[in-house]
């Protein structure tokens, strides 16, 4: 299976970054191309970080709202219908959640280009 393009040059540009053993006081163009390139990839790990903290965090908070629609619905009697208005609140903040991750995932793409 061939690898994409995108992960090939990061796997490169990580090996670039690793090989850094260069001192602080060489202004050669090189040096300063690697120590570019792995004050970049360091932010891209940094973004990578914050994004899957964020994703559990409103993983987190959706697991816990669908945890009290479930208790709601538990402690109600058979013939109440559904419809609820604590029920409907809940329910629309699991779809701000859903519009939340995916401004996230639009942002953090944007940030990567």
């Amino acid at each position: 299976m061939r690898r994409s393009f995108k992960k090939t040059l990061e796997d490169k540009a990580n090996e670039l970054a690793d090989q850094q053993n260069l001192p602080q006081w060489d202004t050669s163009l090189t040096a300063m191309l690697r120590r570019e390139i792995a004050l970049t990839m360091g932010q891209l790990d940094q973004l990578k970080f914050l994004k899957q903290d964020q994703h559990l965090r409103l993983l987190r908070l959706e697991c816990d709202i669908n945890t009290q629609i479930k208790r709601h619905r538990q402690q109600m009697p058979w013939y109440v219908p559904h419809h609820l208005p604590q029920e409907q609140k809940l329910r629309q903040q699991l779809l701000d959640i859903g519009k939340e991750k995916r401004n996230l995932t639009v942002r953090l793409h944007d940030k990567k280009h």
